[in-house]
C-alpha cells in the first residue's frame, strides 16, 4: 500500500506541506437544496481537483460526506471546458500546502475543505463567491469563456 501511495504522488504532511501542485476549483449552483438558496446563483457549492503524477484527485466536500476520487491525467484545458460546457465556472492556479496553523476553529463546509486544500489562509472567506474573488485576487484565472458576475 505505502508503494501504491508514493506512485500516486501521495505524501504525508511534512513533505506535501512544501509541494505546489496545480488544482482546479470548480463552482457550481445546487439550487435544490433550499437551505443554500440564499447563496449567489451559481455559487452554492465548490470542489476542487488537485493535480498529482497518476491523476486528478477530486474533493467534492459534500453536506452529508467528503468524496474522493481520482480520475485520468487529462489535459488543464480539457477538464476546464469540460466544466464550461456544464455550466459551472472554473478557476486554475497552484495550490501551495501550508503547516501554518491560524488557531481559528470553522465550521466544516466545503469552501473551508478547499481552502485547506488549497493551503488558503483567508478567514474572511465564508461563501462559495468570497472564495471565487479572494482565488482571483491570489492569482488563480478563470477558464476561457467563464462567466465573470459583478459584485
Amino acid at each position: 500500500m505505502a508503494r501504491a501511495m508514493r506512485t500516486c504522488g501521495f505524501r504525508s504532511a511534512a513533505t506535501a506541506s512544501s509541494d505546489v501542485s496545480r488544482a482546479i476549483v470548480v463552482f457550481e449552483d445546487r439550487a435544490s437544496a433550499p437551505s443554500l438558496r440564499w447563496l449567489r446563483p451559481g455559487f452554492r457549492h465548490c470542489f476542487c481537483l488537485v493535480r498529482r503524477p497518476c491523476g486528478w484527485v477530486v474533493c467534492d466536500p459534500l453536506k452529508s460526506r467528503l468524496t474522493l476520487e481520482v480520475v485520468a491525467l487529462y489535459d488543464e484545458t480539457e477538464l476546464l471546458q469540460h466544466y464550461r460546457r456544464l455550466g459551472m465556472t472554473a478557476l486554475v492556479g497552484n495550490a501551495v500546502g501550508s503547516t501554518r496553523r491560524d488557531g481559528l476553529i470553522r465550521p466544516l463546509t466545503c469552501v473551508e475543505v478547499v481552502k485547506r486544500i488549497l493551503g488558503l489562509r483567508a478567514p474572511g472567506v465564508w461563501t462559495p463567491y468570497q472564495l471565487y474573488r479572494a482565488l482571483c485576487r491570489a492569482g488563480f484565472v478563470a477558464s476561457t469563456g467563464a462567466r465573470e458576475t459583478g459584485s
